[in-house]
């Protein structure tokens, strides 16, 4: 008898006929999320979640007797590598990608501060400058949009 050592577990994707599993498997298991309060912080979460995982609003409605926003989503982990593009040649340059990526969305200095990782004083300088320019707009203390 031969040994069974070698022999590589079929993929558990659910997709028909034996195949050895590879990151090009497009059968992706999913989860179903239901995230709900503020319009503007529901839309954040998702947008957080985006960052590693592939979402998909399907329902989103406002309960009538608390006022506050519910969103049903689903969401499944891709097999794709992180963004690895070159790194912007300036820190508006910077900004103005991650404000684009959300466009239309509130997002809060802090979060502009992770994603960029620029100096907190090179940061506020940038978004000074930008929000001067009419590039970004400033909605509340801490927090900018961009709509075109």
């Amino acid at each position: 008898m031969d040994s069974t050592d070698d022999l590589q577990p079929p993929c558990n994707c659910g997709a028909l006929g034996d195949h050895p599993g590879n990151p090009n498997c497009a059968h992706l298991p999913l989860v179903e999320i239901e995230v709900s309060g503020g319009r503007s912080a529901c839309l954040q979460a998702i947008g957080f979640l985006r960052t590693g995982y592939m979402v998909d609003i399907k329902h989103q409605w406002q309960d009538p007797e608390t006022e506050s926003w519910v969103f049903k989503v689903s969401a499944g982990k891709t097999y794709l590598r992180p963004f690895t593009a070159p790194a912007p040649p300036t820190s508006e340059a910077a900004v103005l990608a991650c404000l684009t990526d959300q466009l239309g969305l509130e997002v809060s200095e802090d979060v502009l501060h992770t994603l960029t990782g620029i100096d907190d004083q090179n940061l506020s300088t940038t978004l000074e400058a930008l929000t001067a320019a009419g590039e970004i707009e400033r909605i509340a203390p801490g927090f900018y949009r961009k709509n075109t």
